[in-house]
């Protein structure tokens, strides 16, 4: 084995795990820090009232799919500025910071209007006709919030392609405490303020999206390795080769994403049909496995980066060498998460809920998310290295076949038919995060051979 290894690894081994986990830790922070917002909210609403809490969960159900598509076409940001960047094509970066900037604008404003308009799928969907007034009044403020939203994902993509995830980790972090005072000003009213409960949710979230956004921006303007850049005080002419670019990369991840979330959603909507105890024990289990997810999520994010860095520099081999690296990082973390959720299974779905019909249900479910803790880890960084090579096309068939060819087929067919119910269907996210991950490595193997 060690001659293997030896065989296969380039002198730089080491130098380039550690420059990729150097990347790596920054990203994960971040994305806890982001995922805990959503927490936050959740938790100071449902302090307030049961119908704050519904009319934000309502709200976030219905803008969390529009994010998810656009979050997929931002990411093709991440690729081309590494690859870029690997290149020392100076003119391109800029040219592709100012591009993002520019489509920020034009995919927020489709956005807002859509959010402004969705009150009639509300009561087409038969919500509960108190709840209406509130989520709508949610979705209205988040519409003016894609603003600012859209344009620090344009920055953060970039930056990420950069090398610079410390700067989107400080900015993440210093958000999180006006997060935390807005939700509770905003929601209880004070200072000449009344209270607003759901609609009060909404506008600390613009708040915080706006101050992540400026301060991004600051950080952008100012940092020392983007002085020669000129990124914002000369603008170049725009050119649609590179906004068709950014739309050839970034439509099949945004579509891949969307099928990826789709799967839950659906799984979630078909358990949606059980017991109260079942749909409560599924939803703790699935806010588990979604925490223990963003660590080798931000890991990929690393793994996007310095493959893309490569493939800019023509260093195929590296390149490779980087992609199976992440692959088995995310295999390490994974074994990690899924250790922790065995181990101490009780205490964490006792953080939830002291139902013990609830945690009855949780605790069998945790099982079979640490069972598909390592095909997430494996696929999510296989398919941030492919999105290095801004390969996405194929990795949007694999989510296709991995999701909904095979795996929600599967799981209805053991749920419904075999008897196995909740169970069933989260064999179905095994099923689809398994052929997601064989699939996305044979590629990335495939394509770097």
């Amino acid at each position: 084995m060690k001659k293997y290894i030896s065989q296969h690894l380039t002198p730089s081994y080491k130098l380039e795990s550690k420059e990729l986990l150097k990347l790596a830790v920054p990203a994960i922070l971040a994305q806890l820090a982001q995922m805990s917002f959503g927490v936050i909210d959740t938790i100071m609403a449902g302090q307030y009232s049961a119908d704050a809490l519904a009319a934000v969960a309502i709200g976030v159900s219905i803008f969390n799919p529009i994010i998810v598509f656009v979050i997929g076409i931002f990411l093709a940001l991440s690729p081309i500025a590494a690859q870029y960047n690997g290149d020392e094509n100076k003119l391109g970066i800029t040219r592709t910071f100012q591009t993002g900037v520019v489509m920020s604008l034009f995919l927020a404003l489709p956005s807002a209007i859509l959010l402004h308009s969705l009150e009639p799928l509300l009561w087409g969907l038969g919500i509960t006709p108190s709840i209406i007034p509130l989520a709508s009044g949610y979705l209205n403020i988040l519409a003016w919030g894609v603003f600012p939203l859209y344009f620090f994902f344009s920055l953060r993509f970039c930056n990420e392609g950069m090398f610079a995830n410390k700067a989107i980790m400080y900015c993440s972090l210093i958000a999180l405490p006006f997060n935390v005072v807005c939700n509770y000003w905003f929601i209880n009213g004070g200072l000449g303020l009344p209270a607003m409960g759901a609609i009060g949710v909404a506008w600390a979230t613009l708040v915080v999206w706006t101050i992540m956004a400026v301060s991004l921006l600051a950080y952008t303007l100012t940092a020392n390795r983007y002085k020669e850049y000129n990124l914002f005080s000369q603008w170049l002419k725009p050119r649609i080769e590179d906004y068709k670019e950014i739309l050839t990369v970034g439509l099949p991840m945004g579509i891949g994403l969307g099928l990826e979330v789709a799967l839950f959603g659906a799984v979630g909507l078909m358990i949606g049909r059980y017991t109260v105890p079942e749909i409560a024990g599924h939803q703790v289990a699935l806010n588990i496995s979604s925490l223990a997810y963003t660590l080798t999520l931000g890991l990929s994010v690393a793994v996007t980066a310095r493959v893309g860095y490569h493939i800019g520099k023509k260093n195929l081999s590296q390149a490779r060498q980087t992609g199976f690296m992440g692959i088995a990082f995310g295999m390490v973390l994974s074994i990690f998460t899924a250790t922790t959720m065995i181990v101490f299974n009780q205490s964490l779905i006792g953080v939830f809920s002291s139902d013990e019909f609830v945690l009855g249900v949780a605790s069998q479910l945790i099982f079979l998310a640490a069972i598909f803790q390592l095909s997430d880890g494996i696929q999510v960084n296989a398919s941030g290295a492919l999105r290095g090579m801004k390969d996405t096309n194929v990795p949007m068939i694999i989510c296709i076949i991995a999701y909904w060819v095979i795996g929600f087929p599967v799981g209805y067919i053991i749920a419904e038919y075999a008897g196995w119910g909740v169970e069933g269907y989260w064999i179905a996210i095994i099923c689809g995060l398994t052929i997601s991950a064989a699939l996305m490595t044979h590629r990335f193997n495939k394509l770097t051979r």
